[in-house]
């Protein structure tokens, strides 16, 4: 093998080490095509930065796509466009468990159709629901997503569902996963929130 060849070898396992990340992130995500008033719109809903664990810094992200008619699901195919001004029509609340925070769901920055929540830091592993909701060109939207342990595993949907007047959810496919527990070593792990009441209790 000469010279070339080995740098062009080279290059090749370079960019895909540095390409593995971006697809395992953009892959743990929801994928979700609406009918909304005789449109359809391809959402794709998550968490940044995932996997997600205790104590991390997150987001609830939502990427917006006019899809492409001969492969709707697929964010990438060719004729895949980006959605934008959805940040002056939808927002997003935040729910976990009984506890819930509203945020708006702001452009990312340089990232077109690409919208993010305020940021946050999950406090304990515990399954999380981002529900969507606005008005979308004259049609209320309201649609709640929620995390799943096993992320990618969840089962696809591609049944037709009626959520509201003049919006069908068309197909459900792949998932975001719920905030764990990180791993300590040589230590457990104390979370922000278990030190908290630890020190509470001590007060106390």
């Amino acid at each position: 093998m000469n010279k070339n060849h080995l740098l062009l070898l080279g290059a090749v396992i370079v960019v895909s080490m540095l390409a593995a990340p971006v697809l395992q992130m953009s892959s743990a995500h929801q994928r979700a095509l609406f009918d909304i008033n005789g449109k359809d719109y391809l959402f794709v809903i998550g968490s940044a930065n995932e996997p997600l664990y205790v104590d991390d810094k997150t987001a609830a992200t939502l990427d917006a796509y006019w899809p492409d008619a001969s492969d709707p699901t697929n964010s990438r195919a060719n004729g895949t466009q980006p959605i934008t001004g959805l940040e002056n029509m939808l927002k997003v609340e935040i729910l976990a468990g009984d506890k819930n925070m509203t945020s708006n769901l702001d452009p990312a920055f340089g990232e077109v159709g690409k919208y993010e929540s305020e940021t946050f830091y999950p406090t304990v592993p515990t399954t999380f629901d981002y529900r969507i909701y606005g008005n979308i060109n004259g049609t209320n939207f309201n649609v709640t997503f929620s995390c799943q342990p096993g992320g990618e595993t969840a089962l696809s949907d591609n049944s037709t569902v009626d959520i509201s007047e003049n919006v069908v959810r068309k197909a459900l496919q792949g998932g975001f996963g719920c905030p764990e527990d990180r791993i300590g070593f040589p230590e457990p792990y104390i979370s922000q929130y278990e030190l908290s009441q630890q020190l509470n209790r001590t007060s106390t």
